[in-house]
């Protein structure tokens, strides 16, 4: 049985929208994440990513900083992309219908609308690599990484020490 963590991402343009990811955790409430920097990728607990406190994340591979929201994974952001594609397609579609029903209204011409192919949504995928648990004392917190990362030496993702 899955768990899934909600993204809210907003759009602010004519008005705010909040579009809705269900993100897969594992069995234990961990999200995949990848560096921006090093494509490494890893897993986070859910409840260390959603506190508040945590604006920045260091990689915990490279040991680089960046805003939280630079991890997500490349399916997730191709997902969101695939939501605000499918949002903005139905709002012109209903924009335009509207218009093309008051010029066919006047009578002096008449106009109809073919609608583009909405983009099917893909599922998102389960968690596939092989991680292994890894305690950083400095924090006290969980974090997953590869074997070999472990091997090599990790950094703690909020305070970034390396252990």
């Amino acid at each position: 049985m899955m768990k899934e963590s909600v993204f809210y991402g907003e759009v602010t343009n004519v008005r705010d929208v909040a579009l809705e990811i269900s993100i897969p955790l594992d069995q234990e409430g961990f999200i995949e994440m990848e560096c921006d920097f090093c494509k490494n990728r890893f897993m986070i607990h859910q409840d260390v990513y959603e506190c508040d406190d945590n604006i920045n994340f260091f990689c915990p591979i490279c040991g680089l900083p960046n805003k939280i929201n630079t991890f997500f994974v490349p399916e997730i952001l191709e997902k969101a992309q695939q939501m605000a594609v499918n949002y903005m397609l139905d709002e012109l579609d209903q924009t335009l219908e509207k218009s093309i029903k008051q010029i066919n209204k006047s009578g002096l011409i008449k106009m109809s609308i073919k609608k583009p192919k909405r983009e099917v949504e893909k599922k998102l995928y389960t968690p596939f690599i092989s991680y292994s648990k890894c305690v950083k004392r400095c924090c006290s917190i969980d974090v997953k990484i590869t074997n070999i990362d472990i091997e090599t030496g990790t950094y703690c993702p909020i305070c970034g020490r390396m252990e």
